[in-house]
């Protein structure tokens, strides 16, 4: 599973669009392959965010109106029988989750013609795991096929540049996810003032 739905059906990603190392073969940074190739992540995707990661970008941006509820319009993405805790903690009674707000285009409100306006330690959880596909049990060692790269360049490639994090980096980024997920089930959300 992975934290974004697509709107326009299928399993998705999550929002990470940001300049990279560039390639030792051949220069081009793979957040560039997608721009090449296709939408990126960060189009046409709900960016579903934490309440730590609200606090953390209204911190960062001093931005209180990013986020909105809405519904999922990817019914893969709404059925999470393989993560329970994501189907019960995630998801509203009515069916809406927290995401970040859209531009009329479908683009992340951070999203600029460079990539990710955020630094890599503000960004959504789920956009800094993106394109690790995991559950609550644990990352599952493969990429989100969602993800243009993973499905052009080869795993070594994509795990060197998108990923660009080491495994400690990204177990503790999954941990920190669920951890605030767990947490925010444990909490009214209208303490949250944004």
């Amino acid at each position: 599973m992975t934290a974004l739905s697509n709107e326009t059906g299928g399993q998705a990603g999550g929002g990470r669009f940001r300049p990279i190392a560039p390639e030792p073969t051949g220069g081009v940074c793979l957040c560039q392959t997608c721009a090449r190739n296709g939408r990126s992540c960060c189009q046409g995707h709900d960016i579903y965010v934490t309440w730590g990661d609200c606090r953390r970008i209204l911190s960062h941006t001093r931005q209180s109106d990013i986020i909105e509820y809405r519904a999922c319009g990817d019914a893969a993405y709404a059925d999470q029988d393989d993560d329970p805790v994501w189907q019960q903690q995630v998801f509203r009674p009515d069916g809406t989750r927290r995401v970040l707000r859209q531009r009329e285009s479908g683009d992340c409100i951070f999203l600029t013609a460079t990539g990710c306006q955020l630094p890599l330690a503000v960004r959504p959880l789920v956009c800094r795991l993106f394109p690790h596909v995991y559950s609550a049990i644990g990352l599952a060692h493969r990429w989100d096929m969602e993800c243009l790269a993973a499905r052009i360049d080869p795993a070594a490639v994509v795990a060197a540049g998108i990923a660009g994090v080491g495994d400690a980096e990204a177990v503790c980024w999954h941990r920190m996810l669920y951890d605030e997920i767990m947490w925010e089930g444990l909490v009214d959300e209208d303490w949250a003032d944004l």
